[in-house]
């Protein structure tokens, strides 16, 4: 695939870039190709240049404090990256390497710099497109640190889910022993005082549904026990789900957070060592190097 049979109006960076400004554009790509495996940017490099994804697919990679390797995300066709780092001139935040066989543009700053003061309306066009991937990138930001449990959880409830929880929040309450305790005792000492005045006025029998041994009471309550066990097993795994769930989300909070305090951590060491070397630059006459003290 050559330049001259690249769509540029399809790939986001430049869609909204008139015809006549993307003609223009056009020369000044490179494509570059980048084998499985291969590492397209470093991280803490100086960046000099992005790169557009027209075939394959990228991941990206930093280092947690630990010096271990955590993939922040993958790009693909039509997706671009470096491009903050190209503008800025900070050092690359992430490390990327190519998933499989990719195919891309690569834009350098200076040629990119000519070309917007030679396109001025290019320019907004450009910082339009980039504020919005900017806006939706802090849009997911913002709903990524903001996950609340509870709110997943009752968005993955089901019916039954919610039937279990009632009845065993029911069962587990002092209102359901009260009411139970209300109807044993009201069952058994109706019958036990029916039964004891049916014996002794037989002419005149009160209505007695279970007498003495309470065999349809027991028969009762083996009915409650048995369905309560399983009801209240069907809540408690929900409530173990909704804590694997709790743990997860903590355990990407967590991830996050060190994530940037190593890279807060790193930015402070680099503003250190370049206090210091300022610092020796004037301490020394004419930018002379010391050969002993601080900073060496």
């Amino acid at each position: 695939m050559t330049n001259a049979n690249i769509d540029l109006q399809a790939l986001s960076l430049f869609a909204q870039l008139d015809p006549a400004a993307l003609s223009a554009l056009k020369p000044l790509l490179e494509t570059v190709h980048f084998a499985p495996g291969q590492t397209i940017l470093i991280e803490g490099e100086a960046g000099d240049c992005c790169y557009i994804i027209l075939q394959g697919r990228v991941k990206f990679l930093t280092k947690t404090a630990n010096k271990e390797e955590l993939v922040l995300g993958e790009a693909g066709k039509g997706e671009y990256f470096g491009e903050l780092s190209m503008l800025t001139g900070a050092p690359r935040a992430a490390r990327v390497i190519a998933l499989e066989a990719t195919q891309a543009l690569s834009l350098k700053f200076d040629v990119f710099k000519n070309f917007l003061l030679a396109h001025p309306h290019a320019a907004i066009d450009v910082l339009k497109t980039l504020a919005i991937r900017l806006q939706k990138s802090d849009s997911l930001l913002q709903e990524s640190d903001t996950k609340n449990v509870n709110q997943i959880d009752d968005a993955r409830m089901t019916l039954g889910d919610r039937i279990s929880d009632a009845l065993a929040n029911t069962i587990g309450s002092w209102a359901f022993i009260a009411s139970l305790s209300v109807i044993l005792i009201i069952w058994v000492g109706w019958n036990t005082i029916a039964a004891i005045h049916n014996m002794m006025n037989a002419a005149h029998p009160w209505p007695a549904w279970d007498a003495y041994p309470f065999v349809f009471l027991n028969l009762a309550l083996s009915f409650l026990a048995a369905y309560s066990a399983p009801i209240i097993m069907m809540s408690q795994n929900r409530a173990a789900s909704k804590d694997r769930l709790a743990a997860e989300i903590d355990h990407d909070t967590n991830v996050k957070s060190e994530v940037q305090i190593s890279q807060l951590m790193k930015r402070l060491d680099d503003l250190e060592k370049s206090i210091n070397y300022k610092n020796i630059e004037s301490d020394t006459p004419c930018g002379l190097p010391r050969t002993s003290g601080k900073g060496i």
